[in-house]
């Protein structure tokens, strides 16, 4: 691996890797590359994240039986079927394409870590109710996703606009995809089940 720093990038294997943070005082912008490397690092791991929230889901739903987990699971990788189509009908270039190439609205990144934030909430709420535990790991789940989502573009991988749209798809789909959760797969448990009696 060869890294050699190139004004606010890097060369890691022959890959431009942006390693940005700013820091806005009095007027005049300021780079800190270590902590750049740090929000690449954590960009890195926000892969690890949403895996991690996926079994999350499966333990705090464990009573609601498999499927439900397996629901979550389809749902995400919809999720990020309904991003590549979206990346290809929109086609919006990405802010600086040396950093990363590709189209970049919606931000499947946000779009991906929405649907995941989104989906956890709610199995919370469903599972405990709506009490301080709920409410403040709820309010954590959103601060998490919101930096993961807010490294997008600070790293200049996508814009502004393309974060945000990628945060709507991918809550407004989450919301639905749990909705159809309770009403087709819980539904559906349940009528199995009275068969077999």
């Amino acid at each position: 691996m060869v890294e050699m720093p190139i004004d606010n990038r890097v060369v890691i294997d022959d890959k431009w890797i942006n390693n940005v943070a700013f820091e806005l005082c009095n007027d005049v912008i300021s780079y800190h590359p270590k902590s750049g490397l740090l929000h690449i690092l954590l960009n890195g791991l926000s892969k690890w994240c949403i895996a991690a929230t996926y079994y999350g889901v499966v333990v705090l739903r464990h009573d609601d039986g498999l499927a439900v987990a397996v629901w979550a699971v389809i749902g995400s990788v919809l999720n990020v079927a309904l991003s590549f189509v979206l990346k290809q009908i929109i086609r919006q270039d990405r802010p600086v394409s040396e950093v990363c190439s590709g189209p970049g609205m919606p931000s499947s990144h946000a779009q991906s870590i929405s649907f995941a934030v989104v989906y956890v909430i709610l199995s919370i709420v469903g599972w405990l109710g709506l009490n301080a535990f709920s409410v403040i790991f709820s309010g954590l789940v959103i601060v998490v996703g919101v930096y993961l989502s807010w490294l997008r573009i600070l790293l200049r991988y996508h814009t502004t606009s393309q974060v945000v749209a990628g945060a709507v798809v991918g809550s407004v789909f989450s919301v639905l995809w749990f909705c159809t959760c309770d009403a087709m797969v819980l539904d559906l448990e349940a009528y199995i089940s009275s068969l077999w009696l």
